[in-house]
């Protein structure tokens, strides 16, 4: 109908034109106006279809909007076969492949579940997913649901032994995991941490060898020792020193307590005494509850 009527006006203006120009035979008015009349026509006709694809793509793009349902997992084709086999997709997407199945079909760099950790690798979609470079690993991606570091000291001695050595000053405590009052750090999220202990012990003078012995413990299990010891006319400073790697459960505890003391020997105060530990990297899917 739309078709119809432009081709109806439009001769309807040529014919218009036709009986008000004067010099020019009728025959040769009506052999342009055909002309220019199929012309038009044709223009019209190709814009008209051009318009109504358009107007078909954007009705079947939301019927499918409408129709679409959310769905926790998804399913993808198991990387070399060529048949209709798929298997199950969580939501936390292990690969490329996965994130193909999941709709990203654009070339670039992307996140992953990797083992323990975030990987970031190149998606090349113009490849299938069994060739060579389809998925390409660049690294690992740093990702932590808390931010755990601190560093405390004692400003006065200290000789209880089999106990937490409690702190009196706090540089820093982000994330609030040092306990300075009883001198537990509890870990916050499972993942690796870093621990450094170090002071001076105080060593009166004697005619018998005086031992001190520091240590770091996690979960009532010694992990590390230090270890002083001097014979002297002369009362002496002696350094000690503690650094421990350790991986850790969130819930998991780790303090230091002196082990061994000798008479007149103690953990010397004023600010000589230093403890610090940070979170190296999480297990974030563990603290997300991810399998």
């Amino acid at each position: 109908m739309a078709r119809y009527l432009c081709s109806t006006l439009i001769f309807l203006l040529c014919a218009y034109k036709i009986s008000s120009t004067n010099g020019i035979s009728v025959n040769k008015q009506l052999q342009q106006l055909t002309v220019n009349h199929a012309e038009i026509r044709e223009a019209l006709t190709s814009k008209v279809v051009e318009l109504e694809a358009k107007v078909q793509q954007q009705q079947l793009l939301l019927d499918a909007l409408q129709n679409a349902k959310p769905r926790s997992h998804c399913q993808s084709v198991v990387n070399g076969d060529n048949d209709d086999k798929s298997r199950a997709v969580s939501a936390m997407p292990t690969s490329c492949a996965d994130l193909q199945v999941m709709g990203y079909n654009l070339n670039g760099f992307y996140s992953v579940m990797g083992v323990g950790k975030m990987n970031s690798v190149y998606c090349d979609y113009t490849k299938s997913s069994s060739e060579p470079g389809f998925q390409q690993l660049i690294g690992f991606t740093e990702v932590k649901s808390v931010s755990t570091a601190f560093y405390v000291q004692r400003s006065s001695s200290f000789t209880q032994i089999n106990t937490p050595i409690p702190f009196q000053v706090e540089r820093l405590n982000e994330g609030g995991a040092m306990n300075l009052t009883s001198g537990i750090f509890t870990a916050p999220a499972t993942g690796s941490y870093f621990f450094s202990l170090s002071g001076t012990a105080y060593i009166s003078e004697s005619t018998s060898r005086l031992v001190f012995t520091i240590s770091l413990y996690m979960n009532d299990n010694p992990i590390a020792y230090g270890y002083a010891d001097e014979m002297s006319t002369e009362y002496q400073y002696e350094t000690f020193s503690l650094q421990s790697t350790l991986h850790l459960v969130k819930g998991d505890q780790v303090w230091s307590q002196i082990s061994s003391i000798g008479t007149g020997v103690y953990l010397y105060g004023g600010l000589f005494t230093h403890f610090n530990g940070w979170l190296l990297q999480e297990d974030i899917f563990q603290s997300m509850n991810v399998r």
